[in-house]
């Protein structure tokens, strides 16, 4: 497994990667396959503003996470981890793991940068012990925060990380 970053230029297939995700756990995700569609690349390639992803030796991607710094003047100190994602295929090898160290370990190096966001389905139990295991802590719960084209509701938590 290689950890690299993906830019617009270099997505190695990013869209139909996170495309299946959304639709192989639509109860993990806020948004759904056609919000996606037409979505463009999410991150900039830059220091504050990246996506990685690891990638088998054929780059093949096995999973993703996304992390942009807050652009207002006054929330500077804050940034957003999102869009994580591990294909089925590779679940339970320490991928999302991986993804968020490196992805701590760059944003660490931000000067001014105090704490990581992140929103989580609150049924996700999985992610919500992988997130909690780097530190991070939930700190608000809104019920009925989605509802699907089905009429199905899910509730989410947002977790914080303190640098």
């Amino acid at each position: 497994m290689q950890i690299i970053e993906l830019t617009a230029s270099h997505s190695l297939n990013y869209k139909n990667f996170f495309l299946q995700g959304l639709r192989d756990h639509p109860d993990c995700f806020r948004t759904s396959p056609s919000d996606e569609r037409w979505a463009y690349f999410p991150t900039e390639g830059t220091a504050e503003s990246f996506t990685l992803a690891a990638v088998t030796e054929q780059e093949e991607l096995m999973g993703v996470v996304s992390f942009e710094r807050d652009t207002s003047r006054n929330m500077r100190h804050k940034a957003l981890l999102y869009r994580m994602y591990v294909s089925n295929h590779f679940a339970g090898k320490g991928i999302g793991k991986t993804l968020i160290q490196n992805t701590l370990n760059r944003a660490r190096q931000i000067p001014g940068l105090e704490q990581v966001y992140l929103t989580v389905i609150a049924s996700n139990i999985k992610a919500k012990k992988l997130y909690s295991s780097f530190g991070f802590e939930p700190f608000s719960h809104e019920k009925n925060a989605i509802k699907t084209a089905a009429g199905i509701y899910y509730h989410e938590e947002q977790m914080v990380l303190f640098l």
